[in-house]
C-alpha cells in the first residue's frame, strides 16, 4: 500500500497511535529514570532499546522503513558526521546508526527536563547561539576531547528543520572542521516527506539514509564549505 493510496483518515489514525504509543512507553520508563545515574553505557543501552522501538512501531503501525546506504565511505578513525536536518526522526536514527556519537546541539537543550540531563550524560555538546568567543572555544575543545576518546561528533549544519533554511550550512562547521582536523562525512537524507515539519502526522514509504564520500581533513574554509553545501544538497528521490 502505498502513501498515495492511503486515506487521510487512516494516514491521521495510524499517526495517532503512534503518537500514543511514544507516550505510554515513554510513561513505562520514567520510574527507570533514577538509573541515570549509572555508567554512561548501560544508560545508554536502555535509551538504544527505547529509539530502536520507536523506530519499529514507526514501520508497523505508520509503514516508515528506511535504508543506509554508503557504510562504506565511514573512515576508520573519529570523524565529523554532518548529516542534513530534515525531521525529528534522525536525531532518533543517528545516535544508535552511529554508535553514540557526541551530538551538536541548541546550549538550551541541555536544560530540559528529562532530555537535558540524559544529554549531558551521553556527552553531547550545547551550542550558544550568542556568538560569545569563550563559549564557542568551550564547545569546539568539548569536540575535541570527544574525538580524542575516539568518537565521532555528529553535527547538522543547518541548525535548523525548516525546509526552507534546511539546505545552508552555517560557519560554525567550518571552523569544527579546520580545529579538529578530521575527515567530515556529508549524510543527506529524505526523512521531511514522511515526517513533515511542522506536522504531527507520519506517512508510509522508506527514508533513504545516504553516507557521501568522506571531505578529507585539511582544506581551507573556502574550499570545504561549498564542497558540504553541494554534498548536503544532494537530491533523493521519494520511495514508498
Amino acid at each position: 500500500m502505498t502513501q498515495w493510496s492511503l486515506s487521510g483518515p487512516v494516514i491521521a489514525l495510524r499517526s495517532a497511535a503512534y503518537g500514543l504509543s511514544f507516550l505510554v512507553i515513554s510513561a513505562l520508563l520514567l520510574p527507570l529514570y533514577p538509573l541515570i545515574r549509572l555508567p554512561r553505557a548501560q544508560v545508554w543501552a536502555v535509551i538504544k532499546t527505547f529509539a530502536r522501538t520507536q523506530l519499529w512501531l514507526l514501520k508497523v503501525i505508520c509503514g516508515i522503513r528506511y535504508r543506509v546506504e554508503g557504510m562504506e565511505n565511514l573512515p576508520d578513525g573519529p570523524c565529523i558526521l554532518a548529516s542534513r536536518h530534515e525531521s525529528t526522526w534522525e536525531t532518533m536514527f543517528l545516535p544508535v546508526a552511529f554508535d553514540l556519537p557526541a551530538v551538536i546541539l541548541k546550549q538550551e537543550i541541555l536544560s530540559y527536563p528529562i532530555f537535558g540531563p540524559l544529554a549531558r550524560k551521553f556527552g553531547f555538546i550545547g551550542v550558544d547561539r550568542s556568538g560569545s568567543l569563550e563559549n564557542a572555544k568551550k564547545t569546539f575543545e568539548a569536540a575535541r576531547v570527544a574525538t580524542n576518546e575516539g568518537r565521532n561528533v555528529l553535527i547538522f549544519p543547518s541548525g535548523t528543520r525548516d525546509p526552507e533554511h534546511r539546505f545552508r550550512v552555517q560557519g560554525g562547521v567550518s571552523v569544527m572542521y579546520r580545529t579538529l582536523k578530521l575527515p567530515c562525512v556529508p549524510i543527506v537524507l529524505n526523512s521531511g516527506a514522511l515526517w513533515p515539519y511542522k506536522d504531527w502526522r507520519r506517512y508510509p514509504g522508506v527514508i533513504t539514509v545516504r553516507i557521501l564520500p568522506p571531505i578529507p581533513p585539511g582544506l581551507r574554509g573556502n574550499e570545504f564549505m561549498p564542497r558540504l553545501t553541494e554534498a548536503l544538497q544532494t537530491p533523493i528521490a521519494p520511495e514508498v
